[in-house]
């Protein structure tokens, strides 16, 4: 199966889900942002950090960019 991005968490391919710092991690949705936020953030909620453009939700489609995983 192919991925659009590799989840900063736990190594798992995914198609949707979590963009940090405009590309610098992604989070899948099975992690989830408030696990990120507590381990890697001083913020107090995911609601907090999301208006602050700390992150955004995200699904990728073009296949161009997919990697395989092993």
């Amino acid at each position: 199966m192919k991925y659009a991005r590799t989840c900063s968490v736990s190594g798992e391919g995914m198609n949707a889900g979590y963009c940090i710092c405009d590309g610098e991690a992604y989070v899948s949705e099975a992690v989830g942002i408030d696990y990120w936020l507590k381990e890697h953030t001083t913020y107090e909620s995911a609601e907090e950090a999301y208006e602050d453009g700390y992150y955004y939700y995200t699904t990728w489609e073009d296949e161009d960019e997919y990697d395989d995983e092993d």
